[in-house]
């Protein structure tokens, strides 16, 4: 189920909005980022389409923005560097109410059964949740995809 792999070329940076998180208070940070982030989509420019967001979470941050074709002046920005280890794990689904519990224990999975048996650590960015849309073959209509992506740095 999880394999890690080095990215082979950079990811596109996302602008983003960033708040100050502790795993104590992290329910309530993910509120405020949401509001936060809320007020800022707007004035995000050259957004890649299919529109894809990006949460991302360390110990003492936390992130939400979008991917751009080109970095907006005056934003900060993530870039995922080519050569960073990640696992990408799609995570199907069918109702939207079950997927906070499916995403907790594809991460209680991760770090508590398979992280800890391998050469590699978490990195500063610990995880990030990719959600973008696709379109659908048979209707016209688009539908969410959800990954997460555990991002690694290897052992020393």
């Amino acid at each position: 189920m999880f394999e890690a792999e080095q990215l082979t070329r950079t990811r596109l940076p996302a602008a983003r909005v960033e708040l100050p998180a502790s795993e104590a208070t992290m329910f309530e940070d993910l509120q405020v980022l949401s509001r936060a982030y809320a007020k800022e989509k707007p004035q995000i420019r050259y957004q890649k389409k299919p529109v894809y967001t990006m949460v991302a979470t360390s110990s003492r941050r936390l992130f939400m923005g979008d991917v751009v074709e080109k970095k907006n002046p005056g934003r900060k920005h993530l870039q995922i560097r080519k050569g960073q280890w990640v696992v990408k794990v799609a995570i199907p689904y069918r109702m939207q109410a079950a997927l906070p519990a499916k995403v907790a224990r594809l991460r209680k999975q991760f770090y508590q059964d398979w992280l800890p048996d391998q050469p590699y650590t978490s990195a500063s960015w610990q995880d990030l949740e990719v959600y973008h849309y696709r379109q659908r073959y048979f209707r016209k209509s688009v539908k969410m995809v959800m990954e997460l992506w555990f991002c690694l740095s290897p052992k020393s």
